[in-house]
């Protein structure tokens, strides 16, 4: 290979490299923004209570899946497709119980929580 073919070849090498630093910065970017998104760590877990088998539904919960950060989480009710207007405010601890939020079904039909928001906040 000339001279000229290898200094016409480095500017490809020292872009594709470039490129490629580009991308691994860009994904550690991303997984440094996952690791800061509170929803992410909100989970709705669902438990076999009695009152709630007895309507055919289970008790819904909510929890934080954060090793080390609390969480305060504002949710809406919902009931049979319907947005109730009921909100609701939860402070949850890193690894703490989970907080019982009612059966997934009332007497009148099916009932759900969504997440409106969600924060870190300091453990206290």
């Amino acid at each position: 290979m000339t001279l000229t073919a290898q200094r016409k070849r480095l500017p490809r090498t020292a872009a594709a490299w470039l490129a490629g630093l580009a991308l691994t910065a860009l994904a550690a970017s991303g997984a440094r923004a996952a690791e800061d998104d509170p929803l992410q760590f909100v989970e709705f877990v669902e438990d076999f209570e009695a009152v709630c088998v007895q309507r055919e539904g289970v008790m819904i919960l909510v929890r934080n899946r954060h090793p080390s950060k609390a969480l305060r989480v504002w949710m809406e009710r919902w009931h049979m497709g319907a947005n109730t207007g009921d909100r609701g405010k939860s402070e949850l601890s890193p690894g703490g119980e989970a907080e019982k939020l009612g059966c997934s079904r009332t007497l009148s039909g099916k009932q759900e929580w969504r997440v409106i928001r969600a924060q870190f906040i300091e453990a206290g």
